[in-house]
């Protein structure tokens, strides 16, 4: 009996490159949300900071409070900014995510006829191997009858 040869090989291996590749593009989409939570922390943190250090400073001049309020709200705007794009990243995360879930179910389906035309091919090469052992059996058992 011939080898085992599955037709779609060559298809299943470029859906298995296809999963890869929708893979990595989704670990760059998921550092990319978190790139920019990370820098909305970051802003929140550096105003937090320089707002207490602002108040608790025992000589803080009107110029000081003046140049706070203008810092405070430029951060204001930025973090705004910020979380748009936080929320226009964490909507391209769940579109790739999607596409590498569609990837991955053709290749699993794919595998799964691979599989299943295996176990086919198994099961008819076992049987062509008992029917050649049957007749192997019948030919030395007519040879032993014949030659007695």
């Amino acid at each position: 009996m011939t080898p085992f040869r599955f037709r779609l090989a060559r298809v299943l291996g470029w859906y298995r490159k296809q999963c890869d590749l929708e893979e990595s593009r989704l670990h760059a989409c998921s550092a990319a949300v978190l790139e920019v939570a990370a820098e909305i922390t970051r802003i929140q943190s550096a105003r937090a900071a320089l707002e207490r250090e602002t108040v608790n400073s025992p000589s803080a001049r009107a110029a000081d409070l003046m140049a706070m309020q203008y810092y405070r709200q430029r951060t204001k705007r930025d973090e705004l900014r910020l979380r748009e794009e936080f929320q226009k990243r964490q909507k391209a995360l769940a579109a790739q995510r999607a596409v590498l879930e569609a990837a991955r179910l053709r290749f699993r389906l794919l595998e799964k006829l691979r599989e299943r035309r295996l176990s086919e091919y198994t099961v008819a090469a076992d049987q062509e191997l008992e029917e050649l052992a049957a007749d192997a059996f019948r030919a030395a058992s007519f040879r032993q009858i014949h030659s007695a």
